[in-house]
């Protein structure tokens, strides 16, 4: 930012302020306006800081509507600086966090001018200013803009306050906002829960012991505002899986890790089912290509993919909520899939079932059958890329299968066959379908060697035995939330 000059915008009423922030900070803010009419409810019930004068005129049941209007504008004073200044970010400057951190100062004479000025255009033209004022409302309104990020040890801003120095609804406020903060970026599958826990433990720290004995009361109530307003937020409760994942159950899929480069960086899984139930034997498990021609006897062939299919959506839709930094799950595909008819509505419904990105989960299909296959699947093939599914073109051989064929059809992604690998014609080919735009993959690496040269190729990503073990669902999830803590 330098030194640019920002030139402040001027609005007329709160609703108009209110609409000058941008979409993120007004969700931000309805929820924390549920959550503080909730706590503050129970301030009430609690007698929460009515030992002191100014705790007896602000900590009273009539006030609670409007403490909710309080949640609501708390975070006004953004509405005057641009959309790239309302929502904080790690790389800010110094010059860029002190503009941040002003809207809390500026929030206050933002809501005194909007509240003395009353709407009217011709005295707003003076800019910016506070008059003293015993009007409770109108104060609290104003405290709760400036003193929201003040923290009981005085650690906060803009003034450093410290204990009941701070107003009790920008206390209540404060720890409203705090609670959704921490809901929508806490990487857990229960970020409610794991919120509370971190709230509850910085009592006398960051917040007044008796509120937080507050949010114990009240604990319910926000936990009911969270599930209210989960679909406002990039994180959820644990999922309730579509496929049923029982212990004896006859299938399901192992992940193995697939890395970014040579030093083993996880960036995404490859999704290999397994089939067990072999007569005699009850932890065996067999393989795709085991069961594919009876699969494919018995009319199981879509049942099964779908199967598959939603236990690895699932898999996504959790990494999803958990917010990890995971770019896809690469389902092995039954390749009579393929062959069975348009499955378009279905896999379209999926995505509506489990609401992850498309680009998230990647379908393999094998090159030989693109090769040898009827116009009529090319053609559902090409249907499903036009709608977003993503194809992996599998086993891929440049002298095969031209590359050409590929981008008309749509195809962005490729994984060579692995017995192609290690030489010098191969990594030129390489070279020439990343610049043609291709997304490469690789597969069956056993050493750091060939990790190496396949980095060195433009593959994105690539699995074997020397990326990891196979690991469960619930194991991913557990071994990405402990890598990115």
């Amino acid at each position: 930012m330098a030194s640019k000059k920002i030139k402040r915008r001027k609005y007329v009423t709160w609703d108009d302020a209110f609409h000058g922030l941008s979409q993120t900070v007004r969700q931000e803010s309805a929820r924390v306006a549920a959550y503080t009419q909730a706590l503050y409810v129970q301030a009430c019930a609690d007698q929460f800081c009515t030992a002191t004068k100014e705790g007896k005129e602000r900590i009273q049941g009539k006030y609670a509507d409007l403490s909710f209007k309080c949640g609501m504008y708390h975070q006004l004073g953004k509405a005057l600086v641009p959309p790239e200044y309302q929502l904080w970010q790690e790389d800010f400057t110094e010059e860029e966090r002190a503009v941040y951190r002003k809207y809390t100062s500026d929030g206050r004479l933002l809501m005194a001018t909007l509240q003395e000025r009353g709407g009217d255009e011709e005295k707003m033209k003076g800019g910016l200013g506070e008059n003293p004022t015993r009007n409770i409302p109108w104060l609290m309104l104003r405290e709760s803009c400036e003193q929201h990020m003040e923290r009981w040890d005085g650690s906060g801003y803009p003034a450093g306050l410290r204990a009941d120095e701070i107003s009790p609804i920008a206390q209540i406020v404060g720890i409203a906002k705090a609670l959704d903060d921490l809901c929508a970026n806490t990487k857990s599958e229960n970020p409610f829960d794991d919120a509370y826990r971190t709230l509850v433990a910085q009592a006398g720290s960051a917040w007044n012991p008796a509120l937080v004995e507050v949010l114990q009361a009240a604990r319910a109530k926000c936990r009911g505002i969270y599930k209210k307003y989960i679909h406002y937020t990039k994180t959820l409760p644990a999922t309730i899986p579509l496929v049923e994942k029982k212990k004896d159950r006859p299938m399901g899929l192992t992940y193995r890790p697939m890395v970014a480069d040579d030093k083993g960086t996880v960036v995404a899984y490859e999704a290999i089912p397994w089939f067990a139930g072999v007569a005699g034997d009850p932890g065996k498990h067999e393989s795709i290509a085991e069961l594919e021609a009876m699969f494919r006897r018995k009319n199981l062939t879509l049942d099964i993919s779908f199967y598959l299919l939603y236990e690895a959506a699932d898999t996504v839709f959790r990494s999803e909520n958990c917010q990890l930094n995971l770019r896809a799950v690469l389902l092995q595909m039954l390749p009579d899939f393929y062959t069975s008819g348009t499955q378009l509505q279905r896999l379209l419904q999926l995505f509506k079932d489990q609401p992850i990105p498309k680009e998230k989960l990647m379908l393999t299909v094998p090159a030989e059958l693109i090769a040898k296959t009827a116009k009529s699947n090319l053609e559902i093939m090409e249907r499903y890329l036009r709608n977003g599914i993503v194809l992996l073109v599998d086993d891929y051989d440049p002298a095969v299968l031209p590359a050409e064929k590929l981008k008309e059809m749509g195809f962005t992604h490729l994984r060579l066959a692995p017995t192609l690998y290690g030489t010098p014609e191969i990594a030129l080919a390489m070279t020439r379908l990343h610049q043609a735009g291709f997304t490469l993959l690789g597969g069956e690496v056993e050493d750091h060697k060939m990790l190496s040269w396949l980095e060195k190729c433009h593959v994105s990503f690539a699995s074997g035995p020397i990326t990891g073990l196979t690991v469960s669902e619930d194991e991913l999830i557990r071994d990405a939330l402990a890598r990115e803590k």
